[in-house]
């Protein structure tokens, strides 16, 4: 009876632990999409829209961190309330090609900023394979 109860102890704080993990992974990603978005204004301002289609990648990976980490924050909504286990699982998939976008992105566009790049996204992925790694193992608790 006490292991029963210590196991189902463990499942909801690993529900937990997946959701604070896409939260913090949707932040980064949030804030990554921001400075695309940022940048790429900042340049047609600074060098006019002749050149718009060299900094294109900048808005192309903005735009679509920015929609994955707010589908993100919707999915760690459901896991807080242990409901609709794919669309939980789908966000933290979203998270996880949101880092191959934008990577590919700079690495296409060939912006130069790659390793600077790689200190959140690298943790980005980590956080969100774990996060879905936790929500798979406790995925009895959804309903």
């Amino acid at each position: 009876m006490q292991n029963s109860m210590i196991i189902q102890q463990k499942r909801g704080e690993s529900v937990l632990v997946a959701t604070m993990l896409t939260i913090i992974s949707a932040i980064f990603v949030a804030s990554t999409g921001y400075i695309g978005v940022y940048q790429y204004q900042a340049l047609l301002d600074y060098y006019g829209s002749s050149l718009a289609s060299e900094f294109l990648g900048f808005l192309i990976f903005g735009v679509v961190d920015i929609l994955c980490s707010v589908f993100a924050v919707v999915g760690a909504m459901f896991m807080l309330k242990r409901k609709r286990l794919k669309i939980s699982i789908l966000a933290v998939v979203l998270l996880v090609v949101s880092v191959f976008v934008t990577c590919i992105t700079v690495i296409q566009y060939q912006y130069g900023f790659t390793d600077n790049l790689l200190f959140s996204e690298v943790s980005v992925f980590l956080f969100s394979i774990l996060s879905g790694i936790l929500i798979f193992t406790s995925k009895a608790e959804f309903a």
